[in-house]
């Protein structure tokens, strides 16, 4: 080969090999790519499976405390003919079955949210009246605990779109919550406002409050927030007010200035302004 033939072959075989190499590292870049996706998808997999482990432990917890109660008060009705030991053992197993009926019917509700099959049925409503219907359908759960419940919701009507039901379940919730995680003679405030856009409920208590990092968690399930209550509580009830809040179109939030300082949950939902 003559030197001028050589000089002319090697921009051919310079501009091969730069082909080349760019081929390659394409090929390398998606092979990254590639191993990169597989990885998030097994870590992925590998946290749902810890979260359904975690959540089937918790749950299984949750379910053995009222089942042993309820099967100790039956082997009290069999053996023990006393009037006085077969009324209060009636009234432990009609308790327990009735908390594990709403334990189930949140998780129902939860799961019926989460898959987008819960449909509300909306419609103009007065949160004012609504809320304050709500205060009086939770009454006896007060005066049990004899807590002494303050109310502000103001005189004008309050205008939200929304399904009555659910968003009495909302404030149900809110107000089981604080009545739950009060001591006994606390104080519960429910107060009404907002501004032009947005009604303002908040559900404020002077009850055993809420740590800082677990504020970050307290509308998960099975979440207490670090706390056991007065009452029984599932730890599903502030999961599904938040998953039907924002169905609403709304948020909620809670603060806490710290454990045995109280807490408030406030719900934050768009006004109608339709006249």
């Amino acid at each position: 080969m003559s030197k001028q033939s050589g000089e002319r072959a090697r921009p051919v075989i310079r501009q091969f090999e730069s082909k080349k190499s760019v081929e390659l590292r394409r090929t390398l870049a998606e092979t990254q790519q590639l191993l990169h996706r597989e990885q998030q998808e097994r870590e992925r997999a590998e946290t749902m499976t810890r979260a359904v482990d975690e959540f089937l432990a918790t749950l299984a917890h949750e379910l053995r405390q009222p089942l042993a109660a309820a099967l100790a008060a039956i082997e009290i009705q069999k053996h023990n003919p006393r009037v006085d030991r077969q009324q209060r053992a009636q009234r432990v197993i009609e308790q327990q079955v009735r908390y594990i009926a709403r334990l189930v019917g949140d998780l129902s509700e939860v799961s019926q949210i989460s898959r987008g099959t819960l449909h509300l049925h909306r419609e103009r409503l007065d949160l004012r009246a609504l809320v304050n219907d709500t205060i009086v359908m939770t009454e006896a759960m007060f005066e049990e605990r004899r807590h002494r419940v303050a109310c502000s919701l103001g005189s004008d009507p309050a205008w939200v779109t929304g399904d009555a039901i659910r968003l009495k379940q909302i404030f149900s919730n809110l107000l089981r919550n604080a009545a739950s995680y009060t001591p006994q003679g606390g104080h519960v405030l429910v107060l009404l406002d907002g501004d032009a856009n947005y009604v303002r409920v908040r559900v404020r208590d002077n009850g055993f409050g809420i740590s800082a990092d677990a504020l970050e968690r307290i509308f998960e399930l099975f979440n207490r927030g670090g706390q056991r209550g007065e009452g029984q509580s599932s730890g599903i009830g502030l999961a599904v007010v938040r998953r039907l809040v924002e169905l609403h179109g709304g948020t909620v939030s809670a603060t806490s200035d710290g454990l045995g300082r109280g807490s408030e949950f406030t719900v934050l939902l768009p006004r109608d302004l339709d006249d």
